[in-house]
């Protein structure tokens, strides 16, 4: 068997509420047999440039991999680092153009070992438990997320993840309202995607501690690794990382420095389902819980991230539950992974062969890709409000 053809293929579609493009890139890998494997990097919130990943893959990633065998996934992950590394680098780009083509080609293999990936990796399929996420908008009120909140508690999740970003006082506010809207008996988790510096993080969470936080993540930006330290060792609750770190050596040095205990990889981000295995099994040693990072993804970055975390026997996952999902319940057949299949709270990693979602080319093709914005584009007000990267501290009383 030989890899025949490697191609990206961009999709995307727009957002009901609140509007806005999200924007998709897969990787299409086809055999000389005809087996084909579809893998993805995240990009659907701003998180990469999908025309660059396009010229990545189709320029570069094709005339390394055509012609070579794709079942040997370790080997073609050093050839495309070799070729990618040099001058653009480990992280970023390259680990996920790096990981969307090794998850295709875990899920060749799993299709002509007619296995799914969780059992090439030694797992055995179980139901993982979910916390719903989905909210986009800083500038909304707890209220105006609580329909989010209600779908979770009505289909049985263990809890809701709240966006912060206001306020010190703002973010209390919020904080304080979804805990008495979900109740006590939920997880909550929060994340404030970077906006505050280590002085203000840490007097947020001296305040919101006693509305038992299961995580707080990325407080400040993922490469103040010193931040995050001094963050962690002063704060009641737990630092969470994952959807900025790119590579299990970055996943370490934050192990290494104490400087986060939740770990949050992403198959499509982390350089692909090897490189999450690696983190899962440095955060068992490490004594750091894994919740593997599933913002929004395609069936196929789904699928993914629930066949290496059913692996590492993780004990959560995140789940975006906005209702209009086209790229899940749209592109092609996906056993059981549509929020109207998550009765119960738990989601199972497919069983078919490979990833076990197929796609219909045909209906992906009905969702294009329209050049959008990155997140900083279209979060504006909270760009020019992110301490971290140099406007200041926040401001604790709510002005």
């Amino acid at each position: 068997m030989r890899i025949e053809s490697v191609r990206a293929v961009l999709a995307g579609y727009r957002k009901i509420d609140p509007d806005m493009e999200r924007s998709f890139a897969l990787v299409r890998v086809e055999t000389d047999d005809g087996t084909v494997g579809w893998g993805e990097a995240s990009t659907n919130w701003g998180h990469s440039y999908p025309t660059v990943f396009r010229a990545a893959v189709d320029d570069v990633c094709a005339r390394h991999l055509e012609g070579r065998d794709p079942l040997a996934i370790r080997d073609r992950v050093a050839d495309l680092r070799v070729a990618l590394d040099g001058y653009l680098g480990w992280e970023g780009l390259t680990s996920q153009t790096v990981g969307a083509v090794e998850i295709a080609l875990w899920d060749i293999l799993g299709k002509t070992l007619d296995a799914p990936v969780h059992r090439l990796l030694g797992g055995s399929a179980y139901e993982i438990p979910l916390y719903g996420t989905g909210t986009t908008m800083f500038e909304q009120s707890a209220q105006w997320h609580a329909h989010y909140f209600d779908q979770c508690m009505d289909l049985g999740f263990a809890g809701v993840k709240v966006r912060l970003g206001r306020t010190i006082d703002g973010d209390t506010e919020a904080v304080a309202t979804v805990r008495e809207h979900i109740g006590p008996g939920k997880l909550m988790g929060v994340d404030s995607y970077w906006f505050h510096d280590p002085d203000s993080a840490i007097e947020l969470c001296r305040r919101i501690a006693g509305y038992g936080i299961h995580f707080f993540e990325e407080p400040v930006p993922q490469y103040q690794v010193e931040g995050l330290e001094r963050l962690q060792h002063n704060s009641p609750i737990r630092v969470a990382v994952g959807e900025r770190v790119y590579s299990p050596r970055m996943y370490a040095e934050l192990a290494r420095r104490d400087a986060a205990r939740v770990f949050e990889p992403d198959a499509s981000l982390t350089g692909g389902i090897l490189s999450c295995m690696e983190i899962a099994d440095l955060a068992a040693r490490s004594s750091i819980e894994v919740i593997p990072h599933v913002g929004g993804p395609t069936v196929v970055g789904l699928a993914a991230n629930l066949h290496w975390a059913t692996a590492a026997r993780v004990r959560l996952c995140e789940y975006d539950i906005d209702p209009h999902q086209p790229m899940i319940t749209d592109i092609g057949h996906n056993p059981g992974l549509a929020l109207t299949d998550l009765g119960g709270g738990h989601i199972t990693a497919p069983t078919g062969p490979g990833l076990g979602v197929d796609v219909d080319e045909e209906k992906l093709a009905a969702h294009p890709y329209r050049e959008g914005d990155t997140y900083a584009e279209l979060f504006p007000e909270h760009e020019s409000g992110r301490t971290a990267a140099g406007s200041g501290p926040a401001d604790a009383s709510g002005a």
